[in-house]
């Protein structure tokens, strides 16, 4: 699992996606030609102070870490945390993810 990191890639994700909405989370994939999976994470003010943002993106690196039969190759994704995300539970946060990643 590779990171995106710089904002040409996260832009280039964001003009070529194709967008799938979750409770909580909104997933942008783009398929690529390489056969590996990148993902960034984008949480933002409208979910909470500092704390609460690097907490959903703590949690949502520990799911990605977790669940690596999840990973589609050929994949460039962006993961956007809604602000419900601020202060839902980690079962809710698991159960969103699982199903974004089943539709993906």
């Amino acid at each position: 699992m590779l990171s995106i990191t710089s904002e040409r890639e996260y832009q280039n994700v964001y003009k070529n996606s194709i967008r799938t909405d979750g409770n909580l989370f909104i997933f942008l994939k783009k398929k690529i030609l390489e056969e590996y999976f990148a993902v960034g994470i984008v949480v933002s003010k409208k979910v909470g102070n500092a704390v609460i943002r690097n907490k959903v993106k703590r949690r949502v690196r520990a799911f990605l870490r977790g669940h690596e039969e999840l990973h589609p190759t050929g994949v460039e994704l962006v993961i956007i945390a809604k602000p419900e995300a601020g202060v839902a539970i980690w079962e809710k946060i698991k159960d969103d993810l699982i199903q974004l990643f089943e539709k993906i």
